[in-house]
């Protein structure tokens, strides 16, 4: 066990089971995407509201996010993450033998609040565990929970619900939910909270005197909105530009998947050896310049996925970093500041959603490929002052 001022390196294992969190977790959250076909087929709704599964759960995720550092500060990491993943286990399995869309959609509303606990956890678990020289290493595996997730878990779970059914997927997910908390209560080392009994009120008024919070927040959630602006749209860009099908374009973006996770390796190696900041902001421009040319010219086909990997590549190599960067802030309330650098996620995948069906809602993709530019460039103006100064450290 370790305790304050006792940072010690973890193992590959640890490290695993940091990515099976985050992929389960972030599968469990998006697999309702392929499922909504045979949802709506199954409850007899419209496909328009069988939609809103797939959105009730992000407003309260969001909104509980900081408060799920909250309790990771007050009740320690690893049962915080435990009762998260169980949680959702069984949260999932009730989704498998719900008796209306109703009971599907408060399942889901439910599940948004409970998720938000582990992936929080785990960050501020990582900073208490990990000396600081290998800190950016574990947030790379952290980040390419998610790469996982898209290329590995959500289609495992399409391909369950389009052979058995989508409560057959949704139980699946639910017994393997529950079999990665028994593992984590088993093997993910125990970092024992490190705050203090302060108050809520008090735990905000504290991390907002750090040097540097609202650059790095800002910073944050430009960056994922770019993000998830070029994520969402970047299928359609590839379909409608190169008339390609929903199948003909899944090699692409498997090629940009890898990319994601090649970005994930060397961003980990480069935070742990360069000024974390200064790999931010150098990734976030390379990445709006990427974005500008893959957008705004009319490449051919193969060129275009190239630039599409290689921005990818650039926008995940700024990632692991940057989270070790946050973990150094306050180590007292190491979960309420992973809670809003949560919150300020949640807001960028808001607003990047937004933004780019505002920008395609015209049809022109030279207007998208100047906003992607311009959130890259912003990004990276934001964190600047990071990398002239760094913020001290609380206790």
């Amino acid at each position: 066990m370790s305790v304050p001022g006792q940072e010690q390196d973890v193992g590959r294992g640890t490290l695993a089971l940091t990515t099976a969190i985050v992929m389960g977790i972030i599968t469990s959250v998006t697999m309702i995407g392929p499922l909504l076909v045979d949802v709506a087929r199954d409850l007899r709704l419209p496909l328009g509201q069988a939609s809103v599964l797939a959105v009730v759960s992000a407003i309260p995720q969001a909104l509980s996010s900081p408060f799920a550092g909250l309790l990771a500060d007050r009740f320690g990491r690893r049962p915080m993450i435990v009762l998260s993943l169980a949680g959702s286990g069984l949260l999932a399995l009730v989704a498998a033998i719900a008796p209306s869309f109703a009971t599907l959609v408060v399942i889901r509303f439910v599940a948004g609040l409970v998720n938000s606990v582990a992936p929080t956890s785990t960050l501020a678990a990582l900073g208490d565990l990990c000396r600081g020289q290998r800190l950016s290493r574990a947030m790379g595996w952290f980040n390419v929970g998610f790469s996982f997730a898209a290329i590995a878990g959500v289609p495992a779970m399409s391909a369950i619900g389009g052979a058995f059914g989508w409560r057959w997927a949704f139980a699946t997910m639910g017994v393997l939910l529950l079999l990665l908390a028994l593992a984590v209560l088993r093997w993910f080392p125990d970092a024992p909270p490190r705050a203090s009994t302060a108050s809520v009120p008090a735990t905000y008024r504290a991390l907002l005197r750090v040097r540097g919070l609202w650059s790095l927040m800002n910073a944050n959630l430009v960056e994922r909105s770019m993000f998830m602006m070029v994520t969402i749209y970047l299928p359609v860009f590839l379909m409608l530009a190169y008339t390609l099908s929903a199948i003909a374009v899944a090699p692409a973006l498997s090629i940009v998947a890898l990319g994601a996770i090649a970005g994930n390796v060397v961003g980990s190696w480069l935070g742990d050896r360069v000024p974390r900041p200064a790999v931010f902001v150098a990734a976030q421009l390379m990445a709006g310049l990427l974005g500008l040319a893959l957008f705004g010219a009319r490449l051919f086909l193969p060129l275009a996925v190239a630039l599409a990997t290689l921005l990818a590549f650039a926008n995940s190599a700024s990632r692991p970093g940057i989270l070790a960067y946050t973990a150094e802030f306050s180590p007292a309330h190491r979960g309420a500041l992973f809670g809003l650098l949560a919150l300020t996620n949640q807001t960028g995948v808001i607003i990047g959603t937004a933004i780019g069906a505002a920008v395609l809602g015209h049809g022109n993709y030279g207007a998208f490929a100047v906003v992607t530019l311009v959130q890259g460039v912003l990004a990276a103006g934001l964190a600047w002052p990071l990398v002239l100064k760094r913020p001290s450290a609380m206790s």
